[in-house]
């Protein structure tokens, strides 16, 4: 994962770009977003890629991660651009569900690992995992239960703040003879929980300062905002499909039909 830490970096900065752009209404924050969340699925594709090739014992945790976080990206991007198709809530729903377990597992062997060492170690593990699974939680119940997935993540937020706050506070641990900080333990781990929790941060802070007014939402003028309300309505299960198709599906229809009325008016002109 190293290796691709300054792409990362690069890509969190164009995440954060894309959303001010959107909540301008610029069209193109929308597209900058839904290609940052394309390429963090080609850069796990390449790595999942490496890791499956790689001769010897397979890290079947390392495969299972980067499988799912494959899955939600690329899901992530489409829905970034309200790309929608049957059932697709269900496969963005099992990928976040392995991740649930490759986190779990990963979060008792670490336990295991340290509990013995640094009993105030162990417990910032534990609470760190379990953020990420909460967030993971949340994400997977937004198409069924929008209510519950919002208490997860909001559950996910307050245990990542207690690891963050007690982690400042308790710079030194002592770990065999060796001083450590929770933090300089995450890092060193051999996954992508950083990234994940990266993420979770960042879209936490948005929703957040979105709720208290500080932020606006994001938004595109390519489209009316009913329809991505419609979208909306569609990917979150409150609305059934009618004849196997959406509201959104016919409201862009005549929305195109209306533009080309418009543009075949001008040309006349």
């Amino acid at each position: 994962m190293k290796k691709f830490n300054t792409l990362y970096y690069l890509l969190f900065i164009l995440l954060i770009m894309g959303a001010f752009a959107s909540m301008a209404q610029n069209s193109y924050g929308l597209n900058i977003m839904g290609g940052v969340a394309f390429i963090f699925g080609i850069l796990f594709l390449i790595q999942l890629y490496f890791l499956i090739s790689k001769k010897g014992k397979k890290d079947v945790l390392g495969i299972a991660e980067l499988a799912g976080l494959f899955v939600l990206t690329v899901l992530l991007g489409f829905r970034i651009f309200y790309i929608y198709f049957p059932y697709v809530e269900y496969v963005f729903s099992l990928a976040g569900i392995l991740l649930m377990f490759v986190y779990l597992r990963k979060m008792f062997l670490r336990f295991n690992e340290i509990g013995s060492k640094n009993k105030l170690l162990s417990i910032l593990i534990i609470l760190f995992h379990v953020s990420i699974i909460l967030f993971l939680i949340s994400l997977v119940l937004v198409p069924f239960a929008p209510k519950a997935g919002e208490f997860a993540g909001i559950g996910g937020f307050v245990l990542l703040l207690i690891f963050i706050v007690t982690g400042f506070a308790k710079k030194e641990l002592l770990v065999d003879g060796n001083k450590v900080s929770a933090f300089s333990t995450v890092t060193h781990f051999k996954d992508h929980s950083i990234v994940i929790v990266t993420l979770f941060l960042l879209f936490s802070l948005y929703v957040g300062l979105k709720m208290i007014g500080v932020l606006p939402g994001i938004y595109s003028d390519e489209f009316p905002q009913a329809y991505f309300k419609l979208v909306e309505d569609a990917s979150s299960r409150k609305e059934k499909p009618v004849d196997g198709k959406y509201k959104f599906e016919e409201f862009k229809k005549k929305y195109d039909d209306f533009l080309n009325d418009i543009e075949k008016r001008d040309l006349k002109k």
